[in-house]
Parts: C-alpha cells; sequence; structure tokens
C-alpha cells in the first residue's frame, strides 16, 4: 500500500505546493484587509487541489494500464482503495488547517468569521464526497466513460445559475441571506465525525466495486 500512496502521493504535493503558493501570493497583493475576496478565491482552488489530482492520477493509470498492472502482484484490492481515499483525506485536512490558519490571522471582523469558517469547512466537505464518488465511478465505468459523465454533469450544471435567476429574480437578496444564515449555523462538531462516517461508507462500497 506504501508504494501506491508514494506513487500517487506526487500529484497531490505538486498540487499543494502550487495552491498553498497562491493563495499565498494573494494574501501578499490582496493584504489582510481584502480578505473576503481571498476566501472565495481559495474555495475555487481547493476545488482544483483535490480534484485536480485525482483525474490526472486516474488518467495517468488508464493509459499505462496502472490497474492491470497492480492485479499482477499480491496487492490487495482495499490497499489501492484505501490508499487513494486516504490520499485525499488527508490532501483535504492539510489544506484546510492551511486555509484556517491562514483565515484566522486576517483582519476579518468577528462576526464574518463563523462564516469564513463554515464556507471552508463546507468546500471541504463537498471535496471528500465529490472525490469519493468519483473513485466509485472511476472503479465502476473506467475513468473514460466517467470522464464523459463527468463533463455532461458539468454542462447540466451550467444550466443551474440560470435556472436560479429564473425562479429567484426577484428574492435573490432573500436567498443569498439563507444561505448565509445556514452556514452560519452549521454544527460542525456534530456534522464533521457524520461526514467521515459517510466518507468511510463510500470507501467500503468502493472496496466492493474494486474487487
Amino acid at each position: 500500500m506504501f508504494s501506491i500512496v508514494k506513487k500517487n502521493m506526487v500529484y497531490f504535493i505538486g498540487y499543494c505546493g502550487v495552491i498553498f503558493t497562491l493563495t499565498a501570493i494573494l494574501t501578499i497583493i490582496l493584504g489582510n484587509e481584502n480578505a473576503v475576496p481571498l476566501v472565495l478565491i481559495s474555495g475555487v482552488l481547493l476545488f482544483m487541489l483535490v480534484f485536480g489530482p485525482v483525474f490526472f492520477n486516474e488518467q495517468y493509470e488508464e493509459k499505462h494500464k496502472g490497474y492491470d498492472f497492480l492485479d499482477i502482484l499480491p496487492i490487495k484490492a482495499s490497499e489501492i482503495v484505501l490508499a487513494k481515499f486516504g490520499l485525499v483525506l488527508l490532501t483535504v485536512a492539510a489544506t484546510e488547517g492551511y486555509l484556517l490558519v491562514l483565515f484566522s490571522i486576517s483582519k476579518i471582523a468577528p462576526n464574518d468569521w463563523a462564516l469564513v469558517r463554515s464556507y471552508i469547512l463546507m468546500g471541504g466537505v463537498v471535496c471528500l464526497f465529490f472525490s469519493a464518488l468519483s473513485y466509485l465511478g472511476i472503479f465502476s465505468l473506467g475513468y473514460t466513460k466517467f470522464a464523459v459523465f463527468v463533463m455532461s454533469f458539468i454542462v447540466l450544471l451550467g444550466f443551474v445559475p440560470i435556472l436560479i435567476m429564473r425562479f429567484y429574480r426577484d428574492n435573490m437578496d432573500v436567498l443569498v441571506e439563507n444561505i448565509l444564515a445556514f452556514l452560519r449555523g452549521v454544527n460542525w462538531v456534530a456534522v464533521i465525525p457524520l461526514v467521515l462516517i459517510g466518507y468511510f461508507s463510500l470507501m467500503f462500497i468502493a472496496i466492493k466495486i474494486k474487487e
């Protein structure tokens, strides 16, 4: 399992280095007084950091028939899946910790800190579950077929803002306030254990599919 982790870690470490450097540069350029735009940008960077290595690595695996090679080695399917899921979890945890520390020392108003913290943590939750579901799809369909599915899904997501504007045109302020109120009110002490249970449950499903 450690050899699998080591091979996959190259992508994640590379992306972490790029993302951490970008956020540091943006912090210097924008300054602490402009922390809100940096928070929003960091949410996007978090998705790039997690999904980039996942899809690049799986593309590499399919191109070079990595899984076919692993099948002839004395390596269990559970070890392969555990390595994949473990790296995603470690990457999200490290990035979340980095961002929370970065923003905790920024000049963010105390009333806004709960919102910033929830925004970052919610981004991590979404990344965890999307990554887990991506592995389920890749193990079930193969990388190429799943990539086609993902691209189709992304195209459909492009219609979501249009639908929101169509049905909430006169109530956008209320919608935004409801979203912000929801984020401020999330009890992360209770939510995080549930998220981990869900994530590990998907990991066990992925093991069954890989077997």
